[in-house]
């Protein structure tokens, strides 16, 4: 609720501060005081238009300052906090200031903000009607939250958006299950490649080098075969052969032996040398054998080595001992990614009983907004008839959105919302004859003020609390009417702030809170003089003025005395008063 409004060099409002009770705040005055200059101030601190003409002649800036209490505000606190304004307490302090220039800038808690973002993170906090621009009941999306509000669909409107964010949840996996199910096709793709790569060369370990080593021999077999050759000629076979010079060696030492053991020793290693010659020349016969030219081994181990090679470069030059355990890895990789899918049919299969469940709550809901309605088209019709508004008809349209009627597998959760498949905007007949017409098409703001009164009795409670600014709800009202407006005003004020112009009596007279605007003139210029009426004789006199003009009368003044003391015409307010 707004609890201080301070205003600076504003129009005629050279220095007013106003202190406002949670009730009903009523501001009275003659024609042209100035009392429209006190809503101007507060919806210049909720973002409205400043202008340089406003700002007091010969001051260099005008000032206004609002003062919030957010006790009962807990979305507000948040919002604020969100965007990183954090209220004091519950306390909010706006400040708005409009240099002579026209030059503007708006504060909240100190901290600049600008007025794009002051008007979004304050809306909900006062509702103003009297100005067009200023109603968010002009605003076909709150249409539908206050039908809600008004059949109670709490419980219901939760069932719905509980089913929307499980069937949003299910989409969410699908999608994602297409997405990897894509990503693991693309991949398994690539594995297979990759494997259909190493496998038809189907690398083995260390044949690289074997390969190498066979080609070596093969190039050079001839010299291989002659040095093998030759090898054999001088150990064995040729005349003069080293086989023979060591058993020629090994039989003279044995002759020796029986002369000394070193002797026979040395004769004996001989004999071992000479076996091992032996050995070595049936090796190099064996060798021999097997070595001869073979162009075409020699062909084909040239043609795997250049495989081999080609297959190194295709998987960027890694040796062949990584290949083949890349190979390893990558079967490993594609038995994982074919026993890792999900089965989308399960998933199709809980997509479609959240989409059931979400199309069941969301059609219950939007026949109960149907019923609901009839029953808050006829309850307003009521009360705009005490309202001097007898032949006014509030129609509330409720229209079935796309996918209402759809199937549960074919609805399309992009067309869907959290909230349900009903549209609402509330259309008014202000005359008989004449078609119903969208309120923002609506020309009359008492009209619209009433409007909005009636739905706030009819909403008795159900809204959360906030100030509502009355600006020409009393236009053209009288008598009866002017009763059964004091009343409808004090009936919401028990579960809202309610700041209200009036011109009527029997309005004034249920005040909480009561301020007068006058003008004066001090120095040679004008200026409005705002005051809260703190005693009963005060609220008496102003509301005598109301009741008898120019000149009060006492008559005039017992009657406003009775009228306060609820002991005329219906029960009036004399709370916080004394005299």
């Amino acid at each position: 609720m707004l609890r201080e409004l301070r205003i600076e060099n504003l129009v005629l409002a050279r220095r007013v501060e106003l202190s406002f009770s949670p009730g009903l705040n009523l501001i009275t005055g003659e024609t042209g005081a100035g009392k429209s200059l006190l809503v101007g101030a507060l919806a210049l601190a909720l973002g409205g238009r400043g202008e340089a003409s406003m700002v007091r002649q010969g001051e260099e800036r005008a000032v206004v300052e609002a003062l919030f209490d957010l006790s009962g505000r807990p979305d507000l606190v948040r919002r604020l906090a969100t965007a990183g304004y954090d209220p004091r307490g519950d306390e909010l302090l706006i400040r708005r200031e409009i240099g002579a220039e026209g030059r503007s800038r708006a504060l909240i808690g100190g901290s600049t903000v600008t007025l794009s973002l002051l008007r979004e993170l304050t809306a909900g906090l006062v509702e103003m009607h009297g100005q067009h621009e200023q109603q968010s009941l002009l605003a076909p999306e709150n249409h539908r939250e206050i039908l809600d509000r008004f059949a109670r669909h709490g419980a219901l409107l939760e069932r719905t958006r509980r089913a929307f964010g499980e069937l949003r949840e299910c989409e969410a996996r699908l999608k994602e299950h297409r997405e990897r199910a894509a990503a693991r096709e693309a991949r398994r793709e690539l594995i297979e490649y990759r494997l259909a790569e190493l496998e038809a060369v189907a690398p083995k370990p260390g044949e690289e080098e074997e390969l190498r080593r066979e080609r070596e021999r093969l190039r050079h077999a001839e010299e291989i075969g002659e040095a093998l050759a030759a090898a054999l000629q001088l150990l064995y076979e040729g005349e003069g052969s080293a086989t023979e010079k060591i058993h020629a060696a090994a039989r003279r030492l044995h002759r020796q032996a029986d002369r000394g053991e070193q002797f026979a020793e040395l004769a004996d290693r001989l004999d071992d040398v000479r076996a091992q010659v032996d050995e070595i020349a049936a090796d190099l016969r064996s060798a021999a054998s097997e070595i001869a030219p073979d162009p075409e081994r020699l062909a084909e181990v040239e043609d795997r080595l250049h495989r081999l090679d080609k297959l190194r470069r295709r998987f960027d030059g890694a040796p062949l001992e990584d290949l083949i355990a890349q190979g390893e890895a990558l079967r490993r990789e594609l038995a994982e990614l074919e026993g890792a899918e999900e089965s989308a049919a399960q998933l199709a299969e809980q997509r479609q009983s959240a989409a059931a469940a979400y199309l069941a709550a969301a059609r219950e809901l939007h026949e109960s907004r149907r019923r609901a309605a009839g029953e808050l088209e006829r309850k307003v019709a009521s009360l705009l008839e005490e309202l001097a508004m007898p032949k006014a008809r509030l129609e509330v349209h409720v229209t079935p959105r796309p996918g209402l009627e759809d199937d549960p597998g074919a609805i399309d959760a992009s067309r869907i919302a959290a909230d349900g498949l009903s549209g609402v905007e509330f259309h008014l007949r202000a005359n008989p004859g004449e078609p119903a017409r969208p309120l923002r098409k609506v020309a009359s703001g008492g009209e619209l003020s009433r409007l909005m009164l009636a739905l706030d009795v009819a909403l008795e409670g159900e809204l959360p609390p906030r100030t509502l600014l009355f600006d020409e709800v009393d236009q053209g009202l009288g008598g009866q009417a002017a009763d059964r407006l004091g009343e409808f005003l004090s009936r919401v004020s028990r579960h809202h702030q309610v700041i209200c112009i009036t011109h009527l009596p029997q309005v004034a007279s249920r005040a909480d809170t009561h301020v007068t605007v006058t003008k004066k003139q001090r120095s040679g210029r004008t200026v409005a003089v705002v005051k809260t009426l703190t005693d009963l004789d005060e609220r008496v006199e102003e509301v005598a003025r109301m009741l008898a003009g120019s000149v009060v009368t006492d008559t005039a003044r017992r009657h406003a005395e009775a009228m306060i003391r609820g002991e005329a015409g219906g029960p009036g307010r004399s709370r916080g008063v004394a005299r």
